[in-house]
């Protein structure tokens, strides 16, 4: 069975996520106060409710507390977020996400009873912090500690190579979790690390490991930006 998610204000952010979620085969449904953004929605085929994201009743009716997961996604009015959350927490919505514009918004949504917290701008600030402090091409995510994924495009001295001739497990300690392959047909290819899979160049290679080991495997295979 699909999820239901149901996202309060239809901003970029709201938008954006709708439509990957939609992708993902979940359930969606989108709300918003503004007539013509929902109206505009409809038209492109999303689940798209004009109402008053604040509004107790209205969030009743709309099914909150059934929903897997309701994100609240109202754009530069925070405290219409802030009441949007302790509304939903009262309504025993399952769980509550909120996207904050600060880290003091962040703090009061999740003194509020949101269980999940984030911050697009500072998350994506971080993601490039990583690649300038080290001078590297791959877009990198923060795990725990000095432990990162990276998304690493794949130089010449892979081609041709399978995984288990590269040993990249061993010679630098960092673990391939997935290959992304565009075939020419630009049909994209989500391949599985196995020991024999045969590498090519521009392959997109997920990596997790150390922060200075990720750094020295892609400066010895990543492809030069």
């Amino acid at each position: 069975m699909s999820q239901r998610i149901i996202i309060l204000g239809a901003g970029r952010f709201g938008t954006h996520l709708a439509s990957r979620l939609a992708e993902f085969g979940c359930e969606v449904i989108i709300a918003d106060q503004n007539e013509e953004r929902v109206k505009d929605l409809a038209e492109d085929g999303f689940h798209a409710v004009e109402m008053d994201v604040e509004d107790e009743d209205a969030l009743k009716e709309l099914g909150v507390a059934d929903a897997d997961a309701v994100v609240v996604s109202i754009g530069e009015n925070m405290q219409g977020s802030i009441l949007a959350a302790l509304t939903l927490k009262q309504l025993q919505a399952r769980k509550i996400i909120a996207r904050a514009l600060d880290a003091k918004h962040a703090e009061v949504l999740k003194r509020v009873g949101a269980d999940l917290v984030v911050l697009p701008s500072r998350d994506s600030a971080y993601r490039l912090a990583e690649r300038l402090r080290d001078r590297m091409a791959s877009d990198r995510q923060q795990l725990s500690g000095e432990y990162q994924l990276a998304h690493v495009r794949l130089g010449p001295t892979a081609q041709g190579q399978t995984l288990k001739e590269m040993a990249w497990r061993e010679r630098y300690r960092v673990n391939v979790v997935l290959v992304i392959r565009a075939a020419p047909d630009e049909v994209v290819q989500d391949l599985e690390p196995e020991p024999e899979l045969r590498l090519l160049l521009r392959d997109l290679c997920l990596v997790v490991g150390k922060r200075e080991n990720i750094n020295r495997f892609e400066l010895e295979n990543g492809l030069a930006e």
